[in-house]
């Protein structure tokens, strides 16, 4: 087939929330990069738009559970989520921009398995409009169940597992079909007289072959942010991570040689101008040396340089010495994932708890004055309103900020092995906001109250708090129930109408 031409599509996001550092794309400027070293034009069609302003939408029929603990018009530090959302473009503004580029191929991107819905939107309407231009979609999303995209009539092609890997070979099949069998393209699911073929990924790319990814994300006149990925792959193999079904267990990372030129790509800005990194990567204190290396050529390129781990760091691996190194180096806030205080659930998720070393690297953020934000997973299997409780009371007294993530799964994790589990339950249902009780101890208005209590505790923390939150502290500790704010003509403070009053009782009597 003629293959000149190729729409690099981001589809839409529909959920809760998102943020800038979620929504970075760094992928899709991986694959953009493939394409064109193999001779495409290609054009990316943003249909996030960053910045552009969000369109509430019904909750889903398949989210209808949730409606009982979503208040209208709830705002305020205590508030739960109160309005799905679509992010950016319609589907049908998209297919428009697509249409007058005219590509001979358009590949979807789909960072997250939770957000398929919109790309199975997207390509039933690029079918009907472009007919004749097959679909292909891939990324982490795709990777962990391909065949639950393969099985859509208006998509024609999965990719799954590294781009460096499998693009090359599908481009070289889609040019010479007769030439290449589909089994030999790594990672492809093809249709084929209406059998689905899906090859593993198998292979992975070697450290020699990832490019460095930088994007901007929030910029403006006194500070930008970049979000960066330098490495792949991660041996730990929790198995409420998704990591190793995408880039495998051997970590790699680019090289110095590869990361200075994309450095030296970057916009100068102005003397006083901070620049700031987020790194993506989860895993980079697997080598530490490379990590301080590439602070050393940031801190050189930029006047005022600092970095932070959106995606946090495991604590693990950091000793006091490195702790210190990266306060000196510019973090500018540490985000540690603990995962739960009970050693029987973490052993059962493959984790180990080490509170001496955690305590430790805390108390030397604390004393360098640099904020600190503690992630607990609530809603593990073996999880009881007991272990959250004892999660959040420990948090509690420390200095931190809680960042409690409500669990869920992602097809191919240990424990959902089964991928046709996924078939009778929405991809929407796989986000923390959704609140659903995959784990089956606690139920969805246990693990709402839960978040609830982390974002009350970390008010409380707070040191600044206006005359309504002091009345919000005042009402929550002495009823020993949560209570938010509502607003409208007048702001009111209520208690929380629905919520797990005995696992409030268990945390806030010991506050």
């Amino acid at each position: 087939m003629t293959l000149d031409k190729a729409a690099l599509i981001i589809p839409p996001v529909q959920d809760f929330y998102t943020t800038p550092h979620r929504i970075s794309s760094l992928g899709v400027e991986t694959v953009r990069r493939i394409l064109i070293g193999n001779g495409l034009d290609v054009r990316i069609i943003d249909g996030l738009q960053r910045g552009r302003r969000s369109v509430v939408l019904p909750l889903p029929e398949q989210l209808s559970y949730l409606h009982e603990h979503l208040l209208e018009n709830e705002t305020g530090r205590c508030s739960f989520f109160t309005k799905y959302r679509h992010f950016g473009l319609s589907c049908s503004e998209i297919v428009q921009m697509i249409q007058k580029y005219d590509p001979d191929i358009c590949l979807i991107s789909c960072f997250a398995f939770c957000y398929s819905k919109p790309v199975i939107e997207l390509s039933g309407i690029i079918r009907t409009v472009l007919p004749e231009v097959p679909v292909a979609v891939g990324g982490a999303g795709v990777s962990v169940y391909p065949d639950y995209f393969l099985r859509c009539s208006s998509i024609d092609y999965t990719l799954s597992g590294e781009a460096e890997i499998c693009l090359p070979l599908f481009l070289d099949y889609l040019r010479a079909p007769t030439e290449r069998s589909v089994n030999t393209v790594y990672g492809l699911g093809a249709k084929t007289e209406g059998v689905h073929t899906i090859v593993p990924p198998e292979k992975y790319a070697a450290a020699e072959e990832i490019r460095p990814v930088i994007a901007e994300t929030l910029p403006n006149d006194r500070r930008t942010v970049f979000a960066t990925s330098l490495s792949r792959g991660c041996p730990a193999g929790c198995r409420f991570c998704s990591n190793s079904l995408v880039h495998g267990t051997c970590f790699r990372h680019v090289s110095i040689q590869q990361f200075e030129p994309a450095l030296s790509e970057l916009p100068d800005f102005p003397a006083g101008h901070e620049v700031a990194f987020d790194f993506e990567d989860d895993n980079l204190l697997f080598d530490f040396d490379f990590l301080m290396s590439i602070l050393e050529r940031c801190r050189s390129r930029f006047s005022r340089f600092g970095f932070t781990f959106e995606n946090g760091i495991d604590y693990r691996l950091l000793s006091p010495e490195q702790c210190e190194t990266l306060i000196k180096a510019g973090c500018g806030q540490f985000n540690f994932s603990l995962g739960s205080l009970r050693p029987e659930i973490l052993e059962r998720e493959r984790r180990v708890l080490d509170l001496d070393r955690y305590e430790h690297l805390l108390s030397i953020v604390e004393q360098q004055g640099i904020p600190v934000v503690t992630y607990v997973i609530c809603g593990f299997a073996e999880d009881t309103k007991e272990s959250v409780a004892e999660n959040l009371r420990y948090l509690s007294d420390k200095k931190t900020a809680i960042g409690l993530s409500l669990y869920y799964p992602v097809p191919g994790i240990s424990g959902f092995e089964d991928r046709s589990i996924f078939d009778s339950i929405d991809p929407q249902c796989c986000t923390g906001a959704a609140a659903y009780p995959w784990g089956g101890n606690l139920d969805t208005c246990t693990l709402i109250t839960a978040f609830r209590l982390a974002r009350f505790i970390n008010l409380l923390k707070s040191p600044v708090k206006n005359s309504e939150e002091s009345e919000i502290i005042r009402l929550t500790t002495g009823r020993g129930l949560l209570h938010t704010v509502v607003k409208g003509r007048i702001r009111r403070i209520i208690s929380v109408p629905k919520q797990d009053e005995e696992l409030a009782g268990m945390v806030l009597s010991k506050l």
